[in-house]
């Protein structure tokens, strides 16, 4: 049976309400539709990505789970020949724990759609290129470092929706950076993003048995916390992990309501502690705690 959601609010019961209703809107294309006859169908998340592909052009979509004691999960991607497997691997596994849209998600980010360089602290573009670990940090990246295996110079939009259990969906679009068809899609997501939202409300409501892909390995959050803690004060912990998430020393200063002076003291006793002497070093050491 054709079916549509009531779009006009975000919260309250994600009702499907009959064809009828959806003749009197002339704002829910043929396409949109097909998203919506997708609820509750065996393989929802692979129909899901395909049916997006002709709402919204990208050149490749990612759809990540996050929960806050277990790693992301991959749910599905577009194309399903994985193009940049080494660089999904390593985000799956280590790099997600300081990647942008996590800590949003670990914080207060509501649903919505985010270029992923909202979510990025000011100052985070320096030139740190580690070796042996999974990250390398790059001025000319987005969110300041890239995965290695991830693409480079790519756009990514990000559409965040929060389920009733705790848990988020991470959408992301892939685009070229700076190209027309990354501007449509930002454009493109914005509009459908309240249908969108609700499809996966109601999925999740009929069938959240579908948001699972394998068995939920144990996340790195703790391992993120702790970092350090055998030879750190909490402060200089609290330094740490607000330096791995991209806050520049202005920044921590202004966190932790102290001065720049004082932040700069902390992270030369940070670095004797640790016996390293540059930010790299940090970032390499942390990667590899994980691990």
């Amino acid at each position: 049976m054709n079916k549509t959601i009531q779009t006009s609010s975000l919260t309250g019961e994600h009702d499907i309400v009959g064809h009828n209703d959806l003749e009197q809107s002339d704002t829910i294309s043929s396409e949109e539709l097909a998203l919506i006859d997708l609820i509750g169908s065996k393989g929802f998340f692979a129909n899901l990505a395909c049916g997006l592909a002709a709402v919204v052009g990208f050149e490749d979509l990612y759809i990540f789970l996050y929960r806050t004691d277990a790693v992301p999960m991959d749910l599905v991607n577009r194309p399903s020949a994985c193009k940049y497997k080494k660089g999904l691997d390593n985000f799956l596994n280590y790099t997600y724990v300081i990647n942008p849209v996590f800590r949003a998600f670990q914080g207060s980010a509501p649903s919505g759609v985010y270029l992923i360089s909202d979510f990025v602290r000011e100052d985070f573009k320096r030139v740190i290129d580690t070796t042996d670990v999974s990250i390398f940090i790059e001025e000319n990246e987005s969110i300041g470092y890239r995965t290695p295996g991830w693409p480079k110079n790519m756009a990514e939009h990000i559409v965040l929706i929060r389920l009733s259990d705790g848990s988020a969906l991470d959408f992301s679009f892939l685009t070229e950076r700076d190209s027309h068809e990354s501007n449509v899609c930002y454009e493109r997501l914005k509009q459908i993003f309240p249908l969108l939202n609700r499809i996966m409300c109601k999925q999740f409501q009929i069938d959240p048995g579908s948001f699972n892909c394998d068995a939920q390995r144990p996340g790195q959050e703790n391992r993120f916390q702790n970092f350090g803690s055998d030879v750190l004060t909490d402060r200089e912990m609290q330094v740490v992990q607000l330096i791995l998430v991209g806050h520049s020393s202005a920044s921590i200063a202004l966190q932790l309501v102290v001065s720049i002076s004082t932040i700069k003291t902390h992270r030369r006793n940070i670095y004797g502690k640790l016996e390293i002497s540059s930010q790299a070093e940090l970032f390499s050491l942390f990667l590899l705690h994980l691990k």
